[in-house]
């Protein structure tokens, strides 16, 4: 009894002296043993706040103003992680550590010491011609190709040319197996005869535009629009739905001479560069420019007419390295492909070995003096 009577003595002189104890907001000042304490927290003192939020913005000027001073950083590519037990290498086409060819001193030798080869047009077309004789590969009327590498480099490091696609319709047509639909939007009634002669699947004027909006016929099912220059604008009305097959002069589908824009895009064979994922810099275009039952001269008009279709992608002004790279032609079945003088055939273009030619030119000069 004695025992209870000291606890509650205790706990009773306890109480009444925390109650005459000022209060404390300091964590530092509660007694730990005591079950009865309590704290309050007081406001933060007045402009505490907007002193922190200066501060932040003063450091944050001063970043700024670091990074003005800082020089700008450079652009790097991408590190693209590549398994070595592959041994990847680079797709493009590159002899400039190779051996000249006026330094071969034999009649074998190993090629790939060397730097390659370019034939003149007609010389490659007379050793395709040879090996698709009817006694070899008996294919003399076969599809010739042409493989065109291309340097997607711009003015900017860090811009490379965009995929591309494109319509190129030769003069000496060839039999191939793609035939194209083409829809023409006409102005007139004889617009549209004009384009149902020349082979459009379907030729009309303000009545296709109707049908396209309706929903009555889809441009799926057909690979080419070409419209006559004064229903540019009813057309603009339906611009999101018609989406790539819009007339541009780019593309070359607007014009008023509807018969030779209608054959222009049903005999026209389409093009599309492949652009490498690894290296953006790189990137091909390969398509047929005719057959070997033509003769040397309309195969060649057609090879120039292919050249200045793909050089019309090239960037614009302010870059100084070549577009067009390097060429082979091909027939299969034959896996040979022939690197080609491409420089005699479209303008704005030099062989890129006439340095090296001067060069051996100087070196024999030196050679003869020193006989002397």
């Amino acid at each position: 009894m004695a025992f209870l009577l000291q606890c509650c003595f205790q706990s009773y002189t306890r109480n009444a002296l925390y109650r005459l104890s000022p209060i404390s907001s300091s964590i530092l000042n509660i007694d730990s043993n005591n079950l009865f304490t309590s704290q309050k927290r007081y406001a933060a003192r007045k402009g505490k706040r907007i002193a922190a939020t200066r501060e932040k913005q003063k450091l944050a000027r001063l970043r700024r103003m670091e990074q003005k001073v800082e020089p700008p950083k450079e652009w790097k590519p991408q590190k693209l992680s590549v398994d070595k037990s592959l041994k990847a290498v680079s797709k493009k086409f590159n002899d400039a550590d190779r051996k000249r060819l006026s330094e071969i001193v034999d009649n074998v030798i190993v090629m790939d010491q060397y730097k390659e080869r370019k034939y003149p047009f007609t010389e490659v077309m007379a050793m395709i011609r040879e090996t698709h004789q009817p006694e070899l590969y008996g294919e003399p009327d076969a599809l010739v190709e042409a493989r065109i590498d291309l340097d997607l480099r711009t003015k900017k490091k860090t811009k490379f040319v965009n995929r591309f696609t494109g319509i190129v319709s030769y003069p000496n047509l060839f039999q191939f197996a793609i035939k194209r639909k083409v829809i023409a939007l006409c102005k007139t009634d004889e617009d549209e005869e004009q384009a149902r002669k020349a082979g459009a699947e379907l030729a009309g004027s303000s009545d296709i535009i109707r049908m396209l909006k309706v929903g009555d016929i889809t441009l799926d099912n057909f690979d080419d629009l070409v419209c006559h220059g004064d229903m540019l604008i009813e057309l603009n009305t339906i611009r999101g739905m018609v989406g790539n097959y819009f007339p541009t002069k780019q593309r070359g589908n607007i014009g008023f001479d509807m018969e030779r824009l209608v054959r222009y895009f049903i005999n026209g064979i389409e093009y599309k560069m492949i652009k490498d994922d690894i290296e953006p810099d790189y990137g091909f275009v390969r398509i047929p420019f005719g057959r070997l039952n033509q003769n040397d001269a309309e195969l060649e008009e057609n090879f120039q007419c292919l050249l200045k279709a793909i050089d019309s992608n090239r960037p614009g002004q302010g870059v100084t390295f070549d577009f067009i790279t390097r060429i082979l032609i091909s027939s299969e079945p034959s896996p040979e492909k022939f690197p080609i003088t491409f420089w005699n055939h479209i303008d704005d273009y030099e062989d890129p070995t006439a340095e090296d030619n001067d060069d051996d030119d100087e070196e024999m000069k030196k050679q003869k003096a020193t006989n002397k």
